[in-house]
């Protein structure tokens, strides 16, 4: 039993942390919440502690949502079919979807009792029982386990516990002790089993997994527990590490060249740090991977223009036209993939910036993409670029636009973000270098179709 005493020091060292957390949140506005997922063992205490997580949050001034487990409302009665828990799992991902898609920027904690892992979990168990065909059991898991879905989920908390401990905590405030048709022993016992090799086997495929066996815990110290590490996922996703490599490590290179030509120093070099200390130290080079949204078969750019807020008086981007969506990458972008290298990162990273930025899905395939590196004194001088072009039918792309960095100007008859612009007329605009390497020479847009006395076309790098 935790001592009164040390409970009282553990409140103060979390509302402590809690206000910490709040000052990084204040000075940079994380772009969306936490998803934390719930899972294991039948009676480990997983909901006294969603519950105790809840309240501790909300009453510190954080924005949670609780998702609940949709098990005790399947309208399939067999618990042991294979679509009860496909039924279960499509519920918790209908709900998390929706709540990301409309309330992601209103929120700060999404808790999820019960989601993809723990669906995870009794596929692997009903598979090992022969309740589940090998076919349909790789189909089925390569579902819920698609990245898709994976880069959504923060922490996976794992609750474990005896099936004595389940048992007895089960039947304790019952007047009966009649067995139910999972919380029997040899079912508890061979889903214990199930539950961690479940969580060796998926350990890398989601970004953190946490096991709290509860049987010897007192409840208030596994509560402090995950709190804590609530709390610091949430500092490190506000004072997020980017990523960059030594300027010092650079071969000597053009403006404009192809990631091919420092493709072997990105896998050697690429490091994670505080942005702070990245943006502070001038021989780091930080790696901004970019999507440039084209018409197809059409010199037309999707552009955008940043927010006054979202920019620094000495940012090149500020009051300019962007043709391009992007960001840092961040440590996050690497940790969902298993193998792989540096570049399926750096693509992890556009997909997931554009998304955020203007609500789109992007599939940014290439292999041997274009870099920009302008060194002219500027700020530009710690970015590097990898362009990744993408060809879209615009017209059939619906936009999402993250008001807080990007400015709409709808109203205000001025090019804003989610306007269609041709290549001519943006280079007559005012633009970034970054963007008048692209247009004038990545691109491979051709000018003499408004312009005559313009070259016909400039060759791609």
């Amino acid at each position: 039993m935790t001592s009164p005493a040390l409970v009282d020091r553990q409140i103060i060292e979390l509302e402590k942390l809690a206000q910490q957390v709040l000052e990084i949140k204040r000075r940079s506005r994380p772009r969306r919440p936490i998803v934390i997922e719930f899972a294991g063992s039948p009676k480990a205490g997983k909901s006294t502690c969603i519950g105790s997580l809840d309240i501790f949050l909300r009453r510190n001034n954080f924005r949670t949502k609780i998702l609940t487990e949709r098990a005790s409302v399947c309208p399939i009665p067999n618990k042991f079919d294979p679509i009860f828990n496909v039924w279960t799992a499509s519920a918790a991902l209908n709900q998390l979807s929706e709540t990301l898609a409309n309330s992601s920027k209103k929120l700060d904690v999404i808790i999820l009792d019960r989601g993809f892992f723990d669906a995870l979990c009794w596929f692997e168990w009903q598979r090992r029982e022969k309740l589940l065909r090998n076919d349909d059991y790789q189909r089925f898991t390569n579902f819920f386990t698609a990245m898709r879905f994976r880069m959504c989920i923060d922490l996976v908390l794992v609750f474990e516990s005896s099936p004595e401990t389940s048992s007895e905590r089960e039947y304790k405030n019952l007047l009966t002790r009649k067995e139910g048709s999972i919380m029997r022993r040899e079912v508890l016992t061979s889903y214990l089993d199930t539950i961690k090799h479940t969580t060796h086997k998926y350990k890398s495929s989601f970004r953190e997994i946490r096991e709290y066996n509860t049987d010897d815990q007192d409840q208030n110290e596994v509560s402090y527990n995950v709190t804590k590490t609530t709390l610091d996922l949430l500092k490190n996703l506000a004072d997020e590490k980017i990523g960059y490599i030594p300027k010092s490590c650079m071969p000597n290179v053009p403006t404009i060249f192809k990631y091919s030509d420092i493709r072997q120093k990105i896998e050697e070099n690429l490091e994670f740090n505080d942005r702070n200390a990245v943006e502070d130290d001038a021989d780091c080079l930080q790696i901004i991977p970019i999507a440039v949204i084209k018409e197809k078969n059409r010199d037309e750019f999707l552009v955008g223009t940043k927010a006054q807020k979202a920019t620094s008086n000495t940012s090149p981007e500020k009051g300019r036209t962007l043709c391009y969506f992007g960001g840092h990458v961040r440590e996050e972008d690497s940790n969902l993939l298993e193998g792989g290298d540096k570049l399926d990162v750096l693509k992890q990273c556009v997909y997931r910036e554009v998304k955020e930025e203007i609500g789109i899905d992007l599939d940014p395939d290439s292999t041997d993409p274009a870099c920009i590196w302008v060194r002219d004194g500027s700020k530009s001088e710690h970015h590097l670029a990898v362009v990744f072009m993408v060809e879209l039918s615009l017209s059939r792309i619906k936009l999402s636009v993250d008001g807080e960095e990007f400015a709409r100007y709808e109203k205000k008859g001025r090019t804003g973000t989610g306007d269609i612009i041709s290549a001519y007329e943006l280079a007559q605009m005012k633009i970034d270098s970054w963007t008048e390497n692209i247009v004038k020479r990545i691109a491979n847009v051709n000018y003499q179709e408004r312009d005559p006395s313009q070259p016909t076309l400039f060759k791609p790098v």
